[in-house]
């Protein structure tokens, strides 16, 4: 599920996933494959979605050697307190996640959320940027207050603005809204954090991700903000740099089920360059590999 980590809190890289940075003063809109706003089925209400257009289905995790799905610690059997004003959403991703052994508390407020994590003390706290009586931030702060365990912010497309305030409360992570089932996965994969540096910049060359502070800089210069998708395709190409990343892996650990068409990728990949600097006819940074998939190589 696609989001990175913070400060001394518990750091995942999310998929999931709005990012500091110089630009506009808002997050732009993930861009789809045809050029749209990949974040538009997220708009309050979600008109004419039912879950099954949100949240793909098991095999959107790729099986083990030995065919149990990947991305969830086996046997530890997570508690995740979800806190959604949607209902759609609750029921839908509570029906995704019981199929890998994931247990869903949901309420619909703030203010029954910091009831309900006091009293069942969830493994990680995921609640909505937008929640009625308190807000996801004031949620946040206030647990923050008491506890340590995890908290993710859901963030809609109308949201990404509070990216930067949650991450300097305390959130360990943002994850794109409506949610997939495999970013949240992969979040309660990394439940085992204590050997873990996933909040540490990456570093490329002059390249730089921050993950704590959704920074990317060129030269010690920050780029354009990018949307989620693209920050996470930036972030796993630089972790395996030098290394050929599959189109299919991509797809898998962005994606999942998600990309709809076949040019997903190489839009997003187009982007990253344009935002890098990377010439489009003959990128040195972000490679092609031709009928495999992608492989970025340090600036020189």
């Amino acid at each position: 599920m696609g989001t990175w980590p913070v400060s001394a809190q518990p750091a995942w890289a999310s998929a999931g996933r709005p990012f500091a940075g110089a630009g506009t003063a808002g997050y732009p809109a993930e861009p789809d494959d045809d050029g749209m706003a990949d974040g538009r089925a997220g708009q309050a209400g979600h008109a004419g979605l039912t879950a099954a257009d949100t949240l793909p289905g098991p095999r959107s995790l790729p099986p083990e050697p030995d065919g149990r799905p990947s991305g969830i610690p086996l046997g530890s059997h997570p508690v995740v307190l979800l806190a959604d004003a949607d209902e759609r959403i609750r029921q839908g991703l509570t029906t995704q996640l019981a199929k890998y052994q994931v247990s869903v508390v949901h309420c619909a407020d703030g203010a029954t959320a910091l009831l309900e994590v006091g009293l069942r003390k969830p493994d990680v706290l995921l609640i909505s940027a937008e929640l009625p009586v308190l807000d996801g931030a004031t949620v946040l702060r206030l647990v923050r207050r008491r506890m340590s365990i995890p908290v993710v912010l859901g963030v809609g497309p109308d949201d990404t603005h509070l990216v930067a305030p949650a991450l300097a409360a305390g959130a360990s992570a943002c994850v794109a809204r409506p949610y997939r089932p495999r970013e949240v996965a992969q979040l309660l994969s990394l439940s085992d954090r204590s050997a873990r540096n996933w909040d540490q910049p990456v570093v490329c060359g002059p390249l730089t991700l921050d993950p704590s502070t959704y920074e990317v800089r060129m030269h010690g210069v920050p780029t354009a903000r990018l949307p989620l998708r693209e920050f996470q395709l930036l972030h796993l190409l630089m972790q395996n740099a030098e290394k050929v990343i599959t189109r299919e892996r991509i797809r898998a650990e962005l994606w999942g089920d998600g990309a709809r068409r076949s040019n997903t990728i190489t839009v997003h990949i187009r982007r990253l360059r344009e935002r890098l600097g990377d010439d489009p006819h003959h990128p040195d940074i972000i490679q092609t590999v031709r009928g495999v998939g992608y492989r970025l190589v340090p600036p020189s």
